[in-house]
């Protein structure tokens, strides 16, 4: 899992830009990461975040943020590579931590219905306070 502060990913990301911030899918500099599908091969090479239109209730909802990847596979690790700590960390969580850290998220009101406000967030969340196996 990757915590990450997406200002501070796009000013590593756009070195010598003037963008200061998240950036917009309609930007001229955002034309890296959208080709036109099926005509233009995709150039770069590291990660963006970008704030994508909300057309789904539940990115609206999670204030999402996108992160774009480009052509390199470890694009995250080779940035944050000799970086200051902070604004991007790799963090890895055990499996044995897993339930613990979803009842502290339960206990700040963090739970599947607030990241995932649709019947498909209900029933998890349903499934995992009463008890079964979710179907997928």
């Amino acid at each position: 899992m990757w915590i990450l502060d997406p200002v501070s990913l796009n000013k590593l990301t756009l070195e010598d830009s003037y963008i200061t911030g998240v950036t917009i899918p309609e930007w001229k500099e955002t034309d890296p990461w959208f080709p036109t599908p099926f005509e233009e091969d995709l150039h770069a090479k590291f990660p963006l975040a970008i704030d994508p239109p909300h057309v789904v209730r539940r990115a609206g909802v999670q204030r999402s943020r996108f992160t774009i990847f480009g052509t390199m596979k470890d694009g995250l690790t080779r940035i944050a590579a000799g970086k200051p700590k902070g604004r991007l960390v790799k963090m890895v969580v055990r499996r044995s931590g897993i339930t613990e850290i979803l009842k502290d998220l339960a206990t700040c009101g963090i739970v599947e219905t607030t990241v995932f406000p649709d019947l498909e967030g209900l029933s998890r969340e349903l499934t995992r306070e009463f008890g079964g196996k979710p179907k997928n």
